[in-house]
């Protein structure tokens, strides 16, 4: 029962995501003065719909987005309120109130989270002279050291419990060379032990190691509201920025060949398996972690969809706003038919790649 509640609640977010976005569009349309034929939550068939004074609104049965449908969107119509009879600053703004709206909801997820100390800064990561995991058949293994194990001290010098103290180990063992003991004392459940251990060459890596990852952990926030906003921006300003380096690197492998790694992008399958997985085992913890779960994703997928939104590929706002540029510098309209052209192709290489990543995502989720 709560795996099915969980697919639900993850098909929600995702279609409260889409909704947002279209009600970007559809709230500044309306204010610019452009005619909206219907404005749409979920997709596929109408379950419930009625008319305002020129508006359709319905409700659909996929819980899966919406949409906003413009008067004169993609054609010439003689009607003044048309979207292509609009100024193109009418129009910009229009097409970017979706992404927007996407990333004032991640934002405010982002201040609500950071605020009440449910999540860690992502950025800020300490490693810590904990192990995390120990080779077996490296020295440390050997010697009988253990994850968990907190080194102390290393041939009596103290450790200090943050990044210079595992950097005084690491230079320690550099120092000590191939086949030289050093002394390690370490705290293991309360109790102290020495360990002597001897260092040894790894061609591979090219230097000497013992077999030890050291634990990492990411600081916590300040839990204030005056302190979340501006740590919320810096959040969304350095996934932008890693989202944004990531895809570059993506296209860049695309275009020597490499393909894409599997499981390193996800369509809506993958999404919502990912969500109702974390959902199960977040609401299964108490209703308190469920719900940082519900922010939690709100947060990343709607930052996701406004980032995604803005790339310069037609059919999204993002390519869109390109034509629309190209229009203001021109200072006279662009081919209605040839724009539509442009989108349709677009919109289908879309369709194309979707299914190409749900077909992934099914792979992925029957092995």
């Amino acid at each position: 029962m709560l795996n099915i509640v969980s697919i639900l609640a993850a098909l929600i977010i995702l279609g409260v995501v889409v909704t947002i976005h279209e009600f970007g569009h559809f709230i500044v349309g309306k204010l610019s003065g452009i005619a909206v034929t219907e404005f749409a939550v979920g997709m596929g068939p109408k379950l419930i719909s009625w008319k305002g004074k020129e508006t359709v609104y319905s409700i659909r049965a996929l819980p899966l987005g919406g949409f906003c449908a413009f008067v004169g969107e993609d054609e010439d119509n003689p009607d003044p309120r048309a979207m292509n009879n609009q100024p193109v600053w009418k129009r910009f703004l229009t097409v970017f109130a979706g992404p927007f709206m996407n990333f004032l909801l991640a934002f405010i997820m982002a201040v609500v989270l950071i605020a009440s100390s449910a999540i860690p800064n992502p950025y800020s990561v300490v490693t810590l002279p904990v192990l995390y995991s120990v080779d077996e058949n490296m020295p440390a293994g050997r010697a009988g050291l253990q994850a968990g194990d907190t080194v102390l001290m290393v041939d009596g010098e103290e450790i200090t419990p943050n990044d210079a103290g595992v950097e005084v180990l690491r230079k320690r063992i550099s120092e000590v060379g191939d086949g030289n003991a050093l002394t390690l004392t370490i705290d293991r459940n309360g109790e102290q032990l020495e360990v002597s251990l001897a260092p040894e060459f790894n061609e591979e890596e090219g230097r000497v190691l013992i077999g030890i990852v050291f634990s990492a952990q990411y600081e916590e926030y300040d839990a204030n509201l005056i302190t979340a906003v501006p740590e919320a921006f810096e959040l969304l300003g350095k996934t932008v920025v890693n989202t944004v380096a990531f895809l570059k690197d993506m296209v860049s492998g695309l275009l020597r060949g490499m393909g894409v790694q599997e499981g390193s992008v996800s369509g809506v399958v993958g999404i919502v398996s990912s969500v109702s997985t974390d959902m199960q085992m977040s609401f299964s913890a108490g209703f308190a972690t469920g719900v940082y779960s519900i922010l939690f994703w709100l947060l990343n997928i709607s930052l996701s969809l406004g980032i995604m939104n803005l790339l310069p590929i037609p059919a999204l706002d993002g390519g869109r706003l390109v034509f629309l540029a190209v229009e203001g510098i021109r200072r006279k309209p662009l081919n209605r038919e040839r724009e539509a052209i442009v989108h349709l192709i677009g919109f289908a290489i879309l369709i194309l790649l979707m299914i190409v990543v749900t077909v992934s995502d099914v792979r992925g989720l029957l092995k």
